[in-house]
């Protein structure tokens, strides 16, 4: 079945287009080794140390322009995040691009349990991409990237719906620091205690995030949205998007979403890591 969903996804695109997106995404069957510390410099919060990075086939992380780097706004370029703070030659912008989670590229996403909705639902996600981001309060890399969130749901909420599913409760968002403050939200958030959807996906180190097509529900894109050197950029973004645009031009998309987002209490809640919570230095 996942194979079969691959090739109608790919099959959906033009040869370019499936050539430009295999080229960042597509899984090298690699691991690699890396220490807590190590992944802590590179800005991932890893939940389980023991397990090392998936290695993915991506872009070179040596190609940034430091100079340019400097100067950033991150205001107009949030998902530089982790990257400003940084010298030129620091390991992290050595690396490949990583993932700490399963990969589920070009396969159908799985079925997406929520608790509960603390700021608005999507109405209708018919045609839509979706980005979803799983995420915990406690985490300083998943709090630094939440202004990128906001940053794409305003810019491309007509194309895009972005959903951040947070495995702490509702109060520890109302009072964990950083650089959003909870009111300041505007993508749609939910809390998932049971860390469900996070789990089907295998991830061990967050913030995570997916993008999934609106045709099949495949996943288009995974990783790190904020990693030096491998982020995803306002330029990759709408390099996706475009592909929806060709789909909605040709009549090719669904009038209804292959996503069911099902709304229930966990049997199981997830503890936050012990000795951490929302005053973590973000």
């Amino acid at each position: 079945m996942r194979i079969l969903l691959t090739l109608a996804v790919l099959a959906s695109f033009t040869a370019k287009d499936a050539a430009m997106l295999a080229d960042d995404q597509l899984a090298a069957q690699k691991t690699a080794n890396a220490k807590t510390t190590e992944n802590q410099e590179a800005g991932h919060y890893v939940i389980d140390p023991t397990k090392a990075p998936k290695v993915v086939k991506g872009e070179s992380a040596t190609e940034i322009d430091f100079n340019k780097l400097k100067d950033v706004d991150l205001k107009k370029e949030p998902w530089l995040v982790e990257s400003v703070g940084l010298t030129p030659g620091h390991p992290a912008f050595q690396r490949p691009r990583m993932i700490w989670a399963d990969s589920w590229m070009y396969a159908e996403a799985p079925e997406i349990e929520i608790e509960k909705w603390v700021a608005e639902p999507p109405k209708n996600l018919a045609g839509k991409f979706v980005l979803i981001e799983v995420w915990a309060t406690w985490c300083p890399p998943c709090r630094r990237s939440l202004p990128y969130l906001n940053f794409l749901h305003e810019k491309y909420g007509d194309d895009l719906a972005v959903i951040a599913i947070c495995e702490t409760d509702e109060e520890a968002i109302k009072t964990m620091k950083g650089p959003l403050k909870p009111d300041e939200i505007k993508f749609h958030l939910a809390v998932d205690t049971g860390r469900r959807f996070a789990n089907k996906l295998g991830v061990y180190g967050i913030p995570h995030t997916v993008i999934l097509e609106p045709q099949f529900g495949a996943v288009i894109w995974e990783g790190m949205p904020t990693q030096p050197g491998h982020e995803l950029s306002d330029e990759k973004v709408t390099k996706i998007l475009s592909i929806g645009k060709k789909l909605k031009e040709s009549g090719e998309l669904p009038k209804t979403s292959p996503l069911k987002i099902t709304v229930s209490k966990p049997e199981k809640t997830v503890q936050p890591p012990k000795g951490e919570g929302n005053s973590v230095q973000w």
